[in-house]
């Protein structure tokens, strides 16, 4: 066990785990201007449109990251310093909306991946007043949080596990936290038995594993994962609304001018410096305010009103015939914007109000070797001793329309230009 005496400079109450003890150095990166900013990002976007109380942000969801990433530390005899600073910052490079922006920043930034861990790393490393707090331990803060793709095999893997992995801090607090202030049972789990059963792999370079008495308690996590995606993460509702923002976006980027592609790329000298004024309020209000946002004003206007299109298809990729399915699961959003186009034009609406969207809900814990479970010296696969895995990705289909128009009548156009029966994409109701 690792000393805890240094971890009291201060405390912050949390519903979740009551009070939060933090060293000193931690309070100042919590007090930097950089994280404070995460206090007017909203952690689940437009999750509020479907559920009220999903007003939680990135900030409270950091603080309990690192509470969690202390106490795995701990059952595992790692020393926590450091992984709990990696764990508070983890976050610091999401932008406004949380992951919904980062579908922009790629677009700008072609061939970039893990985008908004890349723009975490240059936070750490080019922020002057996170560079004053880290000091000297700047540097392993940054490999703990590197992408593992681009780790070598001498890489601290066991802390970065506990950071960022199948069975991490990140993720066993924001499922119990979203399903809290949600008001749903979806996302919880037995966390005290996740971590009183954490081990390392065997080995010289060991990784983040689970004691076989641990099981259990590691198939409700994996339940609770996939539930928080189809019911909260994936619902249809928030999907409508996360296009429509993306369309403003689009919109107000390369159709009006209201933001200047240039300050969303990483390579622009004044990137970080403009990046980190954005945050949830404050690029609603760059566009509410310019003259020249016409249509990504009205857009927005819109989802504010939750005057949001319906739901006037959902089909699974294999409701439909073959070769519709071949095209559909390799097509890019652009062709799925050209589809949702064409269907506008036969319909005699504006482009914009008709959005197609594809959404895949991957587990990663099904992949092969996520989760190590340990028994003795031996080890095995989750997955070869689950009754709960999945054998594929979900991969659903939704159209969504104005209702005015006739949501079946929308239903019989995609249809028509997806070449398919209408009972094959009507398959919600």
């Amino acid at each position: 066990m690792t000393n805890t005496s240094g971890f009291r400079h201060k405390s912050f109450r949390d519903p979740l785990y009551g009070f939060i003890g933090l060293s000193e150095k931690e309070v100042k990166l919590v007090d930097s201007k950089v994280f404070r900013r995460l206090h007017r990002i909203k952690q689940l976007s437009h999750a509020h449109l479907v559920y009220p109380s999903a007003l939680h942000t990135r900030f409270e969801h950091s603080l309990g990251a690192m509470h969690i990433a202390g106490r795995m530390c701990d059952e595992l005899g790692l020393e926590k310093k450091v992984v709990r600073q990696a764990a508070l910052l983890h976050d610091i490079g999401h932008g406004p909306f949380s992951h919904l922006f980062e579908s922009i920043l790629e677009k700008v930034n072609p061939g970039i991946d893990n985008i908004h861990e890349e723009i975490t790393k240059m936070i750490i490393d080019g922020d002057r007043e996170i560079d004053s707090i880290l000091g000297s331990g700047k540097k392993e803060v940054i490999e703990i949080l590197r992408p593992k793709s681009k780790m070598d095999f001498k890489s601290p893997t066991l802390c970065a596990d506990v950071v960022s992995g199948s069975l991490d801090a990140d993720k066993m607090d924001y499922l119990r936290r979203d399903s809290y202030f949600l008001g749903v049972s979806y996302g919880m789990f037995d966390l005290e038995r996740v971590i009183y059963t954490l081990r390392p792999t065997p080995g010289n370079y060991p990784s983040l594993g689970i004691d076989i008495r641990g099981k259990d308690a590691v198939e409700s996590y994996r339940l609770a994962r996939h539930l928080m995606h189809t019911q909260v993460y994936e619902h249809h509702t928030r999907l409508a609304a996360d296009r429509m923002f993306l369309q403003a976006l689009d919109s107000a980027i390369y159709e009006e001018g209201v933001i200047a592609p240039d300050m969303l790329n990483l390579n622009c000298s004044e990137f970080l410096d403009h990046y980190t004024k954005l945050d949830d309020n404050s690029i609603c209000e760059l566009i509410m305010r310019d003259p020249r946002a016409k249509k990504s004003k009205n857009i927005l206007e819109r989802i504010r009103q939750r005057k949001l299109p319906k739901r006037a298809c959902q089909f699974s990729s294999i409701d439909i015939k073959p070769e519709t399915k071949k095209r559909l699961l390799v097509a890019e959003q652009s062709e799925l914007n050209s589809i949702a186009e064409q269907v506008a034009e036969e319909l005699k609406v504006q482009p914009h109000e008709i959005i197609f969207h594809e959404s895949r809900i991957t587990i990663k814990l099904y992949d092969e070797g996520d989760i190590p479970l340990i028994t003795g010296k031996r080890v095995q696969d989750l997955k070869q001793i689950s009754p709960i895995t999945a054998k594929d990705t979900v991969v659903m289909f939704y159209v969504f329309g104005p209702p005015e128009v006739g949501l079946d009548k929308i239903c019989s156009k995609v249809a028509d230009v997806l070449d398919v029966k209408p009972e094959e994409v009507c398959r919600f109701k």
